[in-house]
C-alpha cells in the first residue's frame, strides 16, 4: 500500500501538476538581486518558475533579464499610515490568488507582517525571513511600537516558520514572546558567493593604506564615527586614504544629506567614490574595510563580501558584525558609537606590516568558506520548499487518485 502512494505521489508530481512555483517578496528590487541572486538562479535550475515581488527600482531590469516573473507592489518602507497598511495586504493577497505560488518567502518588515496576512487568507504556506531587527526596537512612538510587535507576532503565527540571520535576533523574538522557539530557526545570513567574491592578487604594497567604508550613508551605518576618524588619524599619518562608498537615500530620515557628504570631500577628510553596482574593484583595492555599524543587522553582506575577498575588517562588537570576524585573526572589533574605540582599531591596523595584513584576509577568507558560503544556505532553502511541496502534493492526492488511475491505465 505504501509503495503504491509513493507511486501516486510521484507520478502525480511529474505528470499532473505544472512545476512549483516559489514567491520571493521584499521592500526592494536592489535587495531581492544583490542578496538573493545565486538563490533565484539556484531555484531557476532546479526548474522552480520563481516569482519576484517587489518595488520598482534600478534593478528591476536585472531581476527580469534573469528570466524571473517580476510582479510591481508598492510599498511605504517608512510610513505609519493605517490606511496603507491596510491597502498592501489587499494589493498582496490579489497577487497572491493571481499567481497561486507553492511557497512565498517574506523578507523585511512589511512584506513579512502583511505578506504573512495575505498568504494565510489565501492558505498558501509562507515563511517569515528576519533580515535584521533594524528599528524595530526603536520606534519613538510607542503606540506604533507596540502595534507592530503584536502585528509580527500574529504574522509568526500565522507563518510555516520564522528564520533569523543570527541566534541573537532569535533570542529577541523568543524572549519577547513574538515567536515560539519550535518554529524559529537560525541561519548563517544569506551567505555569499565565494567564488564570485574572491581576491584578483595581492594587494598593493605601494607604502599607501587605504580603507574603505562601503554601505548605504546612514548614520547608523557609523558613517560620522568614521569620518571623525579619519580626521583624527590623517592628523598623525601621511600615508592613509579614507574612501567612502555607496548611495545617499534622502528618503530615509536617517541618510546623510548630499551637502555633509559634499564638504567631507571638499574638505579632503575623504575621498567619495559615489555608489556602484560590483564593489569588488573597491574592495581589492582597500587594504581594510572599516564598517563601524550600530545598526541591528542581520548578518552585514558587506562584511562577508570584504572577508571573501581577503580584505581584513574594521567593524563593532554589534549584532550581525561582530560574528563575521575573529577579533585579531580576521580583522579587529571595536566598540560602537565609539570613535576613540574605532581609532585604536586602525592605529592596530596600521602598525601591522604587510605579511601580517594578508594574513588576516586569507584567514578571513576562510572563515567565509567555511561557514558563510551561499551554497549552504541555499541548501536549506531547496530542503524547505522540497517539504512544504511534497505535502501540499501528498495532502491533493486523494482527490486526484481515481483520475491518476484512469489516466494510467487508459
Amino acid at each position: 500500500m505504501y509503495g503504491e502512494y509513493i507511486f501516486l505521489l510521484t507520478f502525480y508530481n511529474r505528470n499532473i501538476k505544472d512545476k512549483k512555483t516559489i514567491a520571493l517578496v521584499g521592500n526592494t528590487s536592489w535587495s531581492m538581486y544583490n542578496f538573493r541572486l545565486g538563490l533565484i538562479q539556484k531555484l531557476m535550475k532546479q526548474t522552480y518558475k520563481v516569482v519576484v515581488i517587489a518595488p520598482k527600482d534600478e534593478f528591476t531590469s536585472k531581476l527580469i533579464a534573469l528570466g524571473v516573473e517580476y510582479r510591481d507592489v508598492k510599498i511605504h518602507n517608512y510610513g505609519t499610515n493605517p490606511f496603507s497598511e491596510l491597502a498592501l495586504i489587499y494589493r498582496l493577497y490579489n497577487l497572491y490568488k493571481e499567481i497561486k505560488p507553492d511557497l512565498i518567502f517574506h523578507y523585511t518588515i512589511k512584506p513579512n507582517i502583511y505578506g504573512s496576512f495575505a498568504a494565510k487568507l489565501c492558505g498558501i504556506p509562507s515563511i517569515i525571513i528576519t533580515t535584521g531587527l533594524g528599528h524595530l526596537f526603536d520606534f519613538k512612538n510607542i503606540v506604533v511600537r507596540w502595534v507592530t510587535l503584536f502585528m509580527y507576532k500574529i504574522a509568526c503565527k500565522l507563518s510555516e516558520q520564522t528564520w533569523f540571520l543570527n541566534s541573537n535576533d532569535m533570542d529577541i523574538f523568543t524572549y519577547k514572546g513574538i515567536v515560539k522557539r519550535e518554529k524559529g530557526r537560525v541561519i548563517k545570513g544569506e551567505g555569499v558567493n565565494v567564488q564570485w567574491f574572491k581576491p584578483y592578487g595581492e594587494k598593493d604594497n605601494n607604502g599607501i593604506t587605504t580603507f574603505l567604508f562601503a554601505g548605504r550613508l546612514l548614520k547608523e551605518k557609523g558613517i560620522v564615527e568614521y569620518v571623525q576618524a579619519a580626521k583624527i588619524i590623517r592628523k598623525k599619518h601621511s600615508n592613509v586614504v579614507f574612501n567612502v562608498l555607496g548611495f545617499i537615500d534622502e528618503s530615509n530620515p536617517n541618510s546623510i544629506p548630499y551637502k555633509e557628504v559634499a564638504n567631507w570631500h571638499g574638505k579632503r577628510i575623504i575621498n567619495y567614490l559615489g555608489d556602484t553596482v560590483d564593489v569588488r574593484p573597491h574592495l581589492q583595492h582597500a587594504d581594510c574595510l572599516v564598517f563601524p555599524s550600530y545598526y541591528r543587522e542581520g548578518v552585514s553582506r558587506i562584511l562577508m563580501e570584504s572577508a571573501a575577498m581577503e580584505t581584513p575588517i574594521i567593524t563593532t562588537d554589534n549584532v550581525g558584525c561582530r560574528d563575521v570576524v575573529e577579533n585579531g585573526s580576521t580583522g579587529y572589533i571595536c566598540q560602537p558609537r565609539d570613535v576613540n574605540s574605532l581609532c585604536k582599531s586602525i592605529e592596530m591596523f596600521l602598525e601591522l606590516n604587510y605579511h601580517d595584513r594578508s594574513l588576516l584576509g586569507k584567514l578571513g577568507r576562510r572563515k567565509m568558506i567555511k561557514e558563510y558560503d551561499e551554497h549552504n544556505i541555499i541548501q536549506v532553502y531547496l530542503n524547505t520548499i522540497s517539504r512544504y511541496c511534497i505535502q501540499a502534493s501528498a495532502a491533493k492526492i486523494p482527490e486526484k487518485v481515481n483520475k491518476i488511475i484512469t489516466t494510467y491505465w487508459h
